[in-house]
């Protein structure tokens, strides 16, 4: 069986990568929000059963090759919102066969700081192990009124198969022991100094340019076109502060852990033309002083999560000299209102 410290640190590794260790859902029916993850998952299934538990769906995570090492997760997020300042129990019904190291649920408070826990339990000193019919498994935590998010879910390490159904949340009173695991906050493996560290690429391009995001934090909306994923929508607004500039690149970097990681869509930075389009700024050349905006910029993810996001443009004077201007915007893992 795996030690607390290696499942805490995998359970922090895969939420905090932006969705590097994402697989692709498999399966019956609909997984209303549940997804894939975990340390290798790419040797493990999860999807909806035909079959039901107590009139609820029940839903699977499995191997589908020999794990020698690793692990897999069925999770979801959700906003803390309504459970803020309370104690919360989360109980499902689970059923396994097979599992030869252990499995368990999960429950991960998460702070404002990205990477920082509030709260953790994943089972770890009371696994599920081998083949058993269904139980009823509970973990306690408290959601402090400064938790950002809440993520939960079933993992497996090593082979086998588990199903899980009718996963809940309630309110409990002071009277029911926690089962926190952690004794005091968990921060992230990194400080807001690191944090202000520019991407390698950008260190040694001066300033000549100002970036703003209206709001800075953001909050999440449904629309109607794209009714499977969530979005964050925001101005963006650049201005060549000490002479013309004419922009030869643009995008985004996302935060990850301890450092930043090229975020754009492709792999590739935007165009000029696309700053030409976007920015309604003609041939993508700034004018001195004149503000140029993309008034719906916007990030998209399927479901809540905080993200922080640093956007940075980099253009060129008549010299050919390089000058860039930064930004960074926070996607919240709340509805807007």
């Amino acid at each position: 069986m795996k030690n607390s410290i290696e499942i805490f640190t995998l359970i922090l590794l895969f939420i905090f990568t932006s969705g590097n260790s994402f697989g692709q859902v498999t399966g019956n029916g609909e997984l209303d929000g549940w997804f894939k993850a975990g340390s290798k998952p790419g040797l493990y299934e999860i999807g909806v059963t035909e079959e039901k538990y107590n009139e609820r769906p029940v839903y699977y995570l499995k191997s589908t090759e020999n794990v020698e090492s690793g692990f897999g997760t069925i999770m979801n997020q959700i906003s803390p919102q309504e459970y803020l300042s309370k104690r919360i129990r989360m109980s499902c019904f689970i059923k396994c066969q097979s599992v030869d190291k252990n499995a368990g649920m999960w429950f991960r408070i998460d702070g404002y700081t990205p990477g920082t826990m509030l709260g953790f339990d994943n089972m770890n000193e009371r696994p599920i192990e081998g083949t058993k019919d269904w139980q009823k498994y509970e973990i306690v935590l408290d959601v402090p009124d400064t938790s950002a998010g809440i993520a939960y879910g079933v993992l497996l390490s090593g082979n086998g198969t588990i199903w899980l159904s009718g996963l809940t949340f309630e309110t409990v009173g002071s009277d029911i022991p926690s089962t926190n695991m952690l004794k005091e906050t968990v921060p992230g493996p990194f400080t807001e100094n690191k944090m202000n560290e520019l991407p390698v690429e950008l260190r040694n391009i001066p300033d000549g340019m100002e970036v703003s995001h209206t709001p800075v934090n953001v909050n999440a909306v449904k629309t109607k076109e794209d009714t499977t994923m969530l979005y964050w929508f925001h101005n963006t607004s650049v201005k060549a502060v000490k002479e013309n500039i004419e922009i030869t690149e643009f995008g985004s970097y996302y935060w990850a852990q301890d450092h930043w990681v090229f975020g754009n869509t492709g792999g590739a930075p935007f165009s000029p033309k696309d700053f030409a389009d976007w920015y309604k700024c003609k041939n993508s050349k700034m004018k001195k002083g004149t503000v140029y905006s993309d008034n719906n910029n916007w990030y998209r993810w399927p479901f809540l999560q905080r993200v922080t996001s640093l956007w940075y443009y980099i253009g060129k004077n008549k010299k050919g000299e390089l000058f860039k201007g930064t930004a960074i915007v926070n996607y919240l893992p709340e509805m807007k209102k």
